[in-house]
């Protein structure tokens, strides 16, 4: 028998995506089917964990998401092109209804509700797998089934946190051969909300239980067929519980008195210890292929400016770095500029056009790094970090992005964290100046030929743990004496936004939704300022092909402007700044 085995799931037909490659070329492993292997339970797991728009990020998603600059990752000002007049798109920048401002053709027209069903097609082939089995053999596969399900509502939390009522209750069982497996229903959202969390809180009990019950041989497979967690199961309940944390923040706004009694009960379960990511399963070459989201990314290095809502919160004093004054991350996130500083793109675009048409222009591609550091005017995402990162893992979940989380729930006594939310704000800017300076050192940009040999900006020397929590004391600061708890939210969703930045728009469009932080900068085009704020994406139009009658009873909520049912009554309801003379 080989010594390492990777069990593929050829007996079914699943949909995947055409970016997707082959799990037998992602593990480089031509004799990944064994003779005689049958058994499809771990090959399904596997397939599932590996799908791009689940845990994994989509090429085409996110070349569609950032190119032209006005859906999520632009509107929620995490990243943008250097707009000026010339882009002439953007003086429809204002429209909530038609499509031609607010573009939701990332999520609707890439299939990601119709391809989350198919792609969790597999949850019920495996539970029907599970069921019929007996003795050892279903032992065997309880894990699977278990960690299968964790992925479905995982996922079918986002469906909810981009569409509001999705189908969830019937979804996921055509197989039962009965109209309403076929056609499901659009079940309220909250109620979704409410079964995913006690599945999530019941699931992380039964993870060791069932690992335990494991014969040797199938936890040596689960090791091999988990390339998220190589079998750590422990690291599975932490996102399990985080998770769950998670999605009871956001409910305790709209029922605190559901979410409370359940969020102290989570606070003493295990979180995560470490940050949760997971290496992809080959070096991404953005330039050359591939289905993961940084080439997305590269391909569109021109709409991946740095706004001025998360950079005015790295940079305090002058345009350069200046230690113990600006925020420790600033070089490790920001690329330099021409200026051999830092500047960001601002939403003034009756001020940034004349900066563009005066001759401060950019090289448009991470392609040529002496030409992007003589030619650019304002800051990107910087390259060794983001796009031209070889080794970025999968993102699942942060210390930065718990300790966020903690800090929301002291303040607002959703729970007792042991902490005061201040100490946890300075706990997330220390984990998250470490996360990013581990991401920005595994890089092997520094060798590539298109960085020839400059790219040692792009790698600055990580600053002292001293100097560390020095800034992380400064922010703490500044949380402390804010005013009152929107003016501590502001300050908690910032340094959301500056940890989670383009590594997780979906999440920081859903926080920013949630509670109307961080304020964002007006959208000024020749004369008219504009406020937009969109709320949800709509529903993709085949629904309108599959399941009209079902989609009818929902039809009130298929736009852009009506809400989650997670934002709370009391939202902040200044959600953008009067002008752009801000902190």
């Amino acid at each position: 028998m080989k010594s390492k085995i990777i069990y593929l799931s050829l007996l079914i037909s699943i949909g995947i995506s055409s970016c997707k490659k082959d799990l037998e070329e992602r593990f480089y492993n031509p004799d990944a089917l064994s003779e005689g292997v049958t058994d499809i339970v771990p090959g399904l797991f596997t397939r599932t964990i590996s799908e791009n728009k689940i845990f994994v990020q989509d090429y085409g998603e996110w070349y569609y998401l950032m190119s032209g600059g006005t859906s999520i990752t632009g509107y929620a000002q995490i990243a943008n092109r250097y707009v000026s007049y010339r882009y002439d798109w953007f003086a429809t920048y204002n429209d909530l209804t038609t499509g031609n401002g607010f573009d939701d053709y990332p999520i609707t027209g890439q299939s990601y509700f119709e391809g989350s069903y198919r792609r969790l097609k597999s949850w019920e082939t495996l539970r029907s797998e599970w069921e019929k089995r007996t003795g050892q053999d279903k032992l065997d596969a309880q894990l699977y089934y278990k960690l299968i399900t964790l992925v479905k509502d995982y996922q079918s939390g986002k469906l909810v946190d981009l569409f509001n009522s999705i189908p969830y209750f019937n979804a996921f069982q055509a197989g039962n051969n009965s109209p309403e497996y076929w056609y499901p229903a659009y079940d309220d959202p909250k109620e979704i909300y409410k079964a995913i969390i006690a599945d999530l809180g019941n699931l992380a009990d039964s993870f060791q239980i069932e690992y335990d019950q494991m014969s040797p041989t199938a936890k040596q497979i689960f090791g091999q067929q988990d390339v998220v967690f190589k079998g750590n199961i422990d690291k599975w309940v932490q996102f399990a519980n985080a998770t769950r944390l998670k999605l009871l923040v956001r409910i305790a706004g709209v029922d605190e008195a559901y979410a409370k009694p359940l969020i102290q009960e989570t606070l003493g379960r295990q979180l995560p210890a470490t940050d949760l990511t997971f290496p992809i399963w080959f070096d991404t070459d953005q330039k050359n292929g591939g289905g993961f989201w940084m080439r997305g990314l590269y391909e569109n290095t021109y709409a991946s400016f740095i706004p001025s809502i998360i950079l005015k919160r790295l940079n305090y004093g002058n345009t350069t770095y200046e230690p113990g004054i600006d925020d420790p991350r600033l070089p490790v996130i920001a690329m330099p500029t021409k200026f051999n500083d830092y500047r960001h793109i601002t939403y003034n675009i009756d001020e940034q056009t004349p900066i563009y048409d005066g001759g401060d222009r950019y090289y448009p591609y991470a392609d040529n790094l002496p030409e992007s550091f003589a030619q650019n005017a304002f800051s990107l995402y910087n390259f060794a970090t983001f796009t031209r990162n070889d080794k970025m893992p999968v993102y699942m979940f942060s210390l930065a992005e718990l300790d966020l989380l903690l800090a929301e729930i002291a303040l607002k006594d959703l729970g007792n964290t042991g902490k005061a939310a201040e100490e946890h704000i300075k706990d997330a800017v220390i984990h998250s100046t470490d996360f990013y300076y581990a991401l920005n050192q595994s890089s092997g940009f520094k060798d590539d030929p298109d960085a020839q040999g400059a790219a040692a900006p792009l790698y600055p020397a990580k600053p002292s743990a001293n100097e560390i929590a020095q800034w992380g004391d400064v922010v703490k600061a500044k949380f402390t004496l804010a005013a009152s708890v929107e003016d501590k939210m502001e300050i908690l969703m910032q340094q959301k936004f500056i940890h989670l930045n383009i590594l997780h728009p979906y999440e920081l469009w859903a926080e920013l939704r949630r509670t109307g932080h961080p304020k964002l900068e007006p959208f000024t085009w020749r004369g008219s300022v504009w406020t937009p704020f969109p709320e949800r994406v709509r529903y993709p139009s085949d629904e309108t092909r599959t399941n009209a009658s079902n989609l009818s009873k929902v039809s009130g909520e298929n736009n852009m402007t009506s809400k989650i049912f997670w934002v709370p009554a009391n939202r902040n309801p200044d959600l953008y700044w009067n002008d752009y003379n801000y902190e």
